[in-house]
Parts: C-alpha cells; sequence; structure tokens
C-alpha cells in the first residue's frame, strides 16, 4: 500500500487528471477546430448570412397545373414563445378547401388578409391535387423597394449575432489551447 502511495505522490498532476485522463490533448484538438469553425460561421453572419433562411413556395418549372377554386374555411391562431424575450407570439393562418373530382382537400395558408368564405384562385396539379399554389392576387409576392444606396441595404442585414459567435468561439479556443499544453 506504501509504494502505490510513493508512485501516485511522484507522478505529474494537471488540474485536468482524472476528467480527461489521456484524453484531454485530443479533446483540445477538437476544442481548438470547432472554435475555428464558430469563427468562420460568425463572420458569415456578420456578413448578413441568416441561419434560419425564409422558405420560399415556388411555382413548378413545368406548369402543367390546372386553375381551380377554394375557398377561405377557418383561421388558425398558434401562439408560440417569442425568442427574442418579448412574452408570446401569435401566427395567423388560415385553412383552405377545394374539391377536385369528387375528393376534398384542405390546406393551411399564410394570414395574406383573407376573410372566411372568401374564394382564392389555385392552380392543382391534375394528377395529384394535394400539390398546389395560390394563384390570386394577394398571394403574389409584390416587391416594392425604396430608392436606397447598397450600403444601407447591406448594413440592415447585418447581425449582432455574429459578435456572439465570434466571442464564443474565442473562449472555445483558449479552452482547447489550456487542454492542448
Amino acid at each position: 500500500m506504501m509504494n502505490l502511495i510513493m508512485l501516485s505522490s511522484e507522478s505529474e498532476t494537471s488540474p485536468f487528471d482524472g476528467m480527461f485522463s489521456g484524453w484531454q490533448g485530443i479533446a483540445g484538438i477538437v476544442l481548438l477546430v470547432t472554435g475555428v469553425l464558430m469563427i468562420y460561421i460568425g463572420i458569415k453572419v456578420l456578413k448578413g448570412y441568416k441561419i434560419m433562411p425564409e422558405t420560399e413556395t415556388g411555382i413548378p418549372l413545368e406548369d402543367n397545373y390546372v386553375s381551380g377554386q377554394a375557398k377561405v374555411l377557418q383561421k388558425v391562431k398558434t401562439t408560440m414563445p417569442d425568442f427574442n424575450g418579448g412574452g408570446e407570439r401569435t401566427f395567423i393562418e388560415w385553412k383552405i378547401g377545394y374539391e377536385i373530382d369528387g375528393e376534398k382537400y384542405k390546406q393551411v395558408i399564410p394570414d395574406n388578409g383573407y376573410e372566411k368564405g372568401e374564394i382564392l384562385d389555385i392552380m392543382y396539379n391534375p394528377d395529384n391535387p394535394a400539390e398546389y399554389y395560390l394563384a390570386d392576387e394577394k398571394s403574389q409576392v409584390k416587391v416594392e423597394k425604396a430608392e436606397t444606396s447598397q450600403a444601407e441595404d447591406e448594413k440592415e442585414e447585418k447581425s449582432p449575432v455574429g459578435y456572439v459567435i465570434i466571442g464564443l468561439a474565442v473562449m472555445v479556443i483558449v479552452i482547447g489551447i489550456i487542454l492542448v499544453m
């Protein structure tokens, strides 16, 4: 027993012995690589890259869809917590319904100022009527852009989240360097 105690007191100790015991070098390298990747992502976010891109609904390239009409049936409200810390957010969508060859279809569309009972023009795939897109005037995306300089547009798109990501990356890299040493 005494020999075991003597052997343990002669070995070098590290503040991380036991936690990583032999793996601290590998963990340090992994943290260094992760930190470098985080800096890259932070720079991309600063330049306007969006982590959560907006989804776009597209019209099929080969438009063999047939026109039809759908009726706005019901308003659907969804309440979710606001991740910006402002309480709750309410999203409004509408349930629409249409009938093709005696079969009824229901879809949910985003709110665009519709009213219950309103009739919407749609285009649907005759082979699969569940595939559709809205063809009414309200659903068409209209881009009205005020005359601003390109520098102002780029300034609006930049996000301060990039600075947070870069700050966290520096902390991860420092921890990685400590583990490698």
